[in-house]
């Protein structure tokens, strides 16, 4: 397909109420850790746990990927509540750092700048569905200006603005912006107090004592988890919003959870389009959408420097430009 035949297909595709996905690999250019990060950061708690338990991991490690490793591991209780807390305070940390960096140059913050396009149409109402843990969608939300919906109440990033007329029309337009943020695996803002009460507490450096950290940690137990609060009401608004949106965009994320999936997938086979953004499509994500089922779709990866490779339904083009990368792709669709 011609270059421009390209662009214009991925923006009629992109015009009606897309939907945004996030996975791992949406996060990495902000400095939040891939899997196999977590994996050697896992490897150097050896002292946190059950001695035979962490062997075994770290043997099944060697070969496997993270899910796929602790699938196979047996571990208790003890060690997967440890589990969680290491990669709690691993994320939260990157976390952390690239607020700090937001905080001095906001100017570079892509995803910013896509909820700003996206949420600029009327209703003036944009979706992220994300299995990943860190805040970047929520920075995002209050960089444009906009409200952000979790399930949760309050705000992250604020600036001093005493009321006056101005003001006011600020927070009427605010309360007319809105991103609906489902994280269907929790957040690092989330936790469990002993006495079951689940509360929000933004941007803590540490795990408040006497709470546990509400994220999912890879793994076949994520499962059974989700059918306990809050996970069980975000994932019913993020079924709702997928069956609701006219398009999808996903970016980094890599076709490999079943929470999402069987109603990402329903609603394309059903014809809406969907664009993919990633470093190297999974396998996961090419036999989901390489069918002749899927109508709609270009998966936009890196072909080699400088160059990007996209795949469409009924063609394979190698195109000049990065765009592949958020940054580029947001350029070259929008200018």
């Amino acid at each position: 397909m011609d270059y421009k035949d390209c662009l214009q297909q991925i923006q009629k595709y992109l015009e009606n109420s897309p939907l945004i996905v996030l996975g791992s690999g949406s996060s990495a250019d902000y400095g939040l850790p891939l899997m196999n990060e977590l994996s050697d950061e896992i490897k150097r708690h050896n002292a946190k746990f059950v001695p035979i338990e962490f062997e075994s991991l770290c043997k099944n490690l060697a070969s496997l990927n993270l899910e796929e490793a602790l699938d196979k591991t047996n571990l208790s209780e003890t060690s997967l509540n440890t589990l969680r807390k290491i990669v709690w305070e691993y994320i939260n940390e990157r976390d952390l750092l690239f607020l700090q960096k937001l905080s001095q140059d906001k100017s570079e913050f892509s995803l910013a700048d896509l909820l700003k396009i996206f949420i600029q149409p009327t209703p003036n109402t944009t979706t992220v569905v994300t299995t990943n843990y860190d805040r970047l969608a929520e920075y995002a939300s209050d960089l444009i200006g906009a409200t952000t919906v979790t399930g949760f109440e309050g705000n992250i990033i604020r600036k001093i603005d005493f009321p006056k007329a101005v003001l006011q029309q600020k927070r009427i337009r605010a309360r007319e912006r809105v991103v609906n943020v489902w994280k269907v695996h929790g957040s690092l803002d989330w936790f469990l107090k002993d006495n079951g009460e689940i509360v929000s507490y933004p941007i803590t450096m540490e795990i408040p004592p006497n709470y546990s950290p509400l994220i999912i940690a890879p793994g076949k137990g994520k499962y059974s988890l989700t059918h306990e609060e809050p996970y069980r009401s975000v994932i019913t608004q993020a079924d709702s919003a997928f069956s609701k949106a006219g398009s999808f965009l996903c970016i980094g994320y890599g076709f490999n959870d079943d929470h999402i999936q069987p109603k990402l997938i329903e609603q394309i086979k059903n014809g809406k389009p969907i664009i993919i953004l990633c470093k190297v499509a999974t396998d996961s994500c090419k036999q989901h959408i390489l069918s002749d089922v899927v109508k709609k779709f270009a998966i936009i990866e890196y072909s080699s420097d400088g160059k990007t490779f996209v795949s469409g339904n009924g063609y394979n083009e190698i195109y000049d430009g990065n765009f592949w990368r958020l940054p580029d792709f947001i350029k070259t669709i929008w200018g």
